[in-house]
C-alpha cells in the first residue's frame, strides 16, 4: 500500500517542482557577467522517492563558478528536497551514529539514504543552521492575532 501511495505522491511532487523550476528559470535575471550554458538534469530525492528535475545552468567566467538558480529557489540541498534534507538532519542529530540514522530512515519511512550521505547533508546544513539559531533576535512588529485564555472558558478565544 505504501509503495502505491508513495509512487503517486512522488510523481506529483516531481511534476510540481518541475513546474516551479520552469517558472524560476523563465523569470531569472542573471548578472551581466553570467552566461546561460544550457539546461541540465539533476536526480532529486524526496520523502516519496526520486525524480529528475531539469534546470538552467549559469556560469560566471570571472569567478570560475557555476550557479543553478532553481536549486537555491527550491531549497535543494545536495539533490535532496528541503523536507528530506530536514528529516535527514534530524535523524543524523537524533541517532548516536549515521549508520543508525540510515537504518531508521529505511525502517520507518522506506527512505534509502546512506550513512555517508547523511553525514554530508548534516555537515553542509548544520553550520548554517547553527549560525541561524545563534543569531540575535530582531524584534519587530507582529501582526499575528492575539489570543487569550478565558477564565471560565474551556479553550481559547480571540482577545
Amino acid at each position: 500500500m505504501r509503495t502505491a501511495v508513495f509512487k503517486s505522491a512522488n510523481a506529483l511532487v516531481g511534476w510540481l517542482l518541475q513546474q516551479a523550476a520552469d517558472r524560476v528559470d523563465a523569470y531569472y535575471q542573471p548578472d551581466a557577467r553570467q552566461t546561460r550554458k544550457g539546461r541540465e538534469t539533476i536526480g532529486v530525492q524526496g520523502i516519496f522517492g526520486s525524480f529528475q528535475l531539469q534546470r538552467d545552468y549559469y556560469y560566471h567566467e570571472g569567478k570560475d563558478q557555476g550557479h543553478y538558480p532553481v536549486d537555491a529557489a527550491l531549497g535543494l540541498e545536495v539533490g535532496y528536497t528541503p523536507a528530506l534534507a530536514k528529516l535527514v538532519c534530524l535523524e543524523g542529530a537524533d541517532e548516536p551514529t549515521y549508520l543508525k540514522a540510515e537504518r531508521h530512515l529505511e525502517q520507518t519511512g522506506g527512505i534509502a539514504v546512506s550513512a555517508r550521505q547523511i553525514q554530508r547533508v548534516v555537515q553542509r546544513v548544520g553550520g548554517s543552521a547553527q549560525v541561524w539559531q545563534e543569531r540575535q533576535a530582531q524584534p519587530g512588529p507582529c501582526d499575528a492575532p492575539s489570543h487569550a485564555w478565558g477564565e471560565r472558558s474551556r479553550g481559547w478565544h480571540p482577545a
